[in-house]
């Protein structure tokens, strides 16, 4: 879900939870504290000086600093990519749902209805398809690979197996409508239908395609080495206790928690707090398919509310039902905007 905060808050921002990475990070930030002051007391004490100078230390943080801030940046690039592609995709279904009803709005047979609604029932199944294998990296890389079972079941899971009927539906319009579409405009949904399957390809890379592993457990152990001996070079031969744990305690947030946001970043699908809002967001295309093509702006009964605009710019109000304006003179309104399509 969506974290949402007022970024000029300062109070709230510094002391917000959901979504923050204090609940995972602050135990670190306490273990390496402790440590810091359990090494302090054993050299004063000489019970046994475990402490030493920081300056391989130093250089070392070099190559920590530049290990995370990579894997931060690349995490997050991944993360908008996945975004953009979740928010293309789902906009070139919407787009192709609204596109047919709109051009086939004047066919109000029976036969007009029953391709509106293959298309829609088409549509919808492959959205939800889509949805499912974003969500599931497993799945993904099973699709990508070619390793899943090719049976009747998982086909009709496929995503790329379901498009194909969604173009054919598409073309089928021959076969139901009145008047069927003029060339360009059947071309223009299909268009929508491959680019609908061209941001599907973009999430399933995303999904299926982890950050390198060898680079994440080499940034872990560099990480947990530098971190955890930290402690050790920042009390060697002081008697200034408190304000050195201080510094390994923020030094510690500020490593663990870019960590931290990558972890929560490389995997931008699911229910954690800050992972994409991928089931409301298709459940809202998935309702606005299901409303376009079950009522493609054509008056097929006086319940019906709807809101047209003439070439003067003179409306007429959606709640006004089709018993105060007459049926006749909405579809003539209609006919003088064909213009505009």
């Amino acid at each position: 879900m969506t974290v949402t905060y007022d970024s000029h808050n300062h109070i709230q921002l510094l002391l917000k939870m959901h979504g923050s990475v204090w609940p995972s990070v602050l135990p670190f930030c306490l273990f390496n504290t402790l440590i810091a002051f359990a090494a302090y007391f054993l050299e004063k004490y000489n019970v046994v000086d475990a402490t030493f100078e920081d300056g391989a230390h130093q250089i070392i943080g070099l190559v920590v600093a530049f290990l995370v801030v990579t894997r931060v940046s690349t995490a997050y690039s991944r993360y908008w990519e996945a975004r953009t592609a979740l928010s293309r995709m789902l906009h070139q279904a919407r787009q192709l749902a609204s596109h047919a009803s709109n051009y086939s709005r004047f066919d109000t047979s029976a036969r007009g209805d029953q391709w509106r609604n293959l298309l829609r029932k088409r549509l919808v199944r492959v959205v939800e398809a889509a949805i499912e294998v974003t969500e599931s990296p497993e799945k993904a890389v099973k699709l990508v690979t070619n390793t899943i079972p090719q049976d009747e079941k998982a086909r009709a899971k496929d995503p790329m197996q379901l498009i194909t009927y969604v173009h054919a539906a598409i073309s089928m319009q021959k076969e139901f409508l009145k008047k069927p579409f003029i060339i360009h405009k059947e071309v223009r949904l299909h268009q929508f239908a491959l680019d609908f399957t061209d941001a599907y390809d973009d999430l399933t890379m995303c999904s299926s395609t982890p950050y390198p592993f060898p680079t994440a457990q080499m940034t872990r152990a560099f990480l947990f080495v530098w971190l955890f001996t930290l402690p050790l070079s920042m009390v060697h031969e002081t008697d200034d206790i408190l304000s050195r744990s201080f510094i390994t305690f923020f030094v510690t947030y500020g490593f663990f928690g870019l960590e931290f946001v990558s972890i929560e970043l490389d995997d931008p699908f699911g229910d954690d707090a800050n992972d994409i809002e991928t089931a409301e967001l298709s459940k809202i295309t998935i309702a606005a398919i299901e409303s376009i093509l079950d009522f493609p702006f054509v008056l097929q009964t006086g319940k019906r509310l709807v809101e047209f605009f003439d070439h003067d710019d003179r409306s007429i109000s959606a709640s006004e039902t089709t018993s105060e304006f007459p049926l006749k003179k909405t579809l003539e309104l209609e006919k003088r905007n064909q213009s505009f399509n």
